[in-house]
């Protein structure tokens, strides 16, 4: 009976190998700006080189979604000296109640997303989020 559920684990351990599953965890963190809960949600974390898939969540004060926003997010690198500045701005999609948005990290390192909401009629609101790539 030992000898069965060892062959198994390894047989999924192999599995999960060579089919390329993902152990690393999502990440999310939330920034209060203007009466608003902005929550930034990234289905693996450390983002990666490439496409990564983010998705930003907005809540009034009264814990209800915010769909009829514009959201912008800038996603950067800090500037550092003698390297040219990384730039990617982004117009998210609602989804649900979700604004959901595609990144490109191009190296590894500490990035930053600016999250802007813009609802009809009000100030808008800035969040920041640091994330690392790897």
């Amino acid at each position: 009976m030992k000898k069965q559920v060892l062959v198994v684990l390894v047989v999924v351990l192999f599995a999960a190998v060579l089919g390329g599953w993902s152990w690393s965890k999502g990440y999310e963190a939330q920034r209060n700006a203007s009466g608003l809960n902005i929550t930034l949600t990234a289905d693996r974390y450390p983002l990666v080189k490439g496409d990564n898939n983010l998705s930003l969540k907005v809540k009034d004060s009264l814990g209800k979604a915010v769909t009829d926003a514009k959201v912008d997010v800038r996603f950067f690198m800090p500037p550092m000296p003698g390297m040219a500045p990384m730039e990617d701005r982004v117009q998210p999609q609602l989804k649900g109640n979700e604004y959901i948005f595609t990144v490109s990290v191009a190296m590894e390192g500490g990035w930053k997303i600016e999250a802007t909401v813009t609802q009809p009629g009000k100030a808008p609101a800035t969040a920041s989020f640091n994330v690392d790539a790897r």
